[in-house]
């Protein structure tokens, strides 16, 4: 959807995520890095604490991906950007 649409921002919502692995967390870098090579940016959002620090110890580099706290203020952010 991200080409077809052409869209600017794409949000991955992860707020029911439980637990995550190190594969799951692999895909969601894929993601956000094959939509940053069509000019994309990816935010994820819904990062519980325990899945926060389960990635840190992982080593998972989430440095080109924006994160919010709630899909709420995700979106306050992409309007205030938008003005």
């Amino acid at each position: 959807g991200i080409e077809q649409y052409r869209a600017r921002v794409a949000i991955l919502d992860i707020t029911g995520v439980t637990r995550v692995d190190r594969q799951v967390a692999a895909t969601w870098i894929d993601i956000a890095n094959a939509a940053r090579l069509i000019g994309t940016v990816t935010i994820l959002v819904g990062v519980r604490p325990e899945i926060a620090q389960t990635m840190v110890q992982l080593g998972i580099d989430f440095n080109h991906i924006r994160t919010y706290a709630s899909l709420k203020e995700a979106i306050q952010h992409i309007l205030i950007q938008r003005r």
